[in-house]
């Protein structure tokens, strides 16, 4: 499993937290984020969305979204058991 970044954002994409995993330039993690928002459609009941280039795999989380940014070889069952723990580790705190 390759996490590119790990995030906390508000419904709009703002990030309120992120952690990258890999090296990357702040520009792309901004733009993946940016990207976010416009991905998700309402209503649907999937917690990922791929692009060309990545995978998110997210969790509505009150007015936020919790939101792991991986690449698109990683594992998918790997992915959403992470975001769970995230949720878990978020909640608790």
């Amino acid at each position: 499993m390759v996490v590119l970044a790990a995030s906390v954002i508000s419904k709009s994409g703002k990030a309120l937290v992120s952690r990258q995993f890999v090296d990357m330039s702040r520009i792309r993690i901004e733009g993946y984020l940016a990207a976010f928002p416009k991905l998700v459609g309402t209503g649907k009941q999937h917690t990922y969305v791929e692009t060309e280039n990545a995978r998110y795999v997210y969790q509505p989380f009150e007015s936020l979204y919790l939101l792991l940014i991986t690449n698109k070889q990683s594992n998918i069952v790997e992915d959403l058991e992470t975001v769970m723990l995230l949720s878990k580790l978020v909640s608790f705190h």
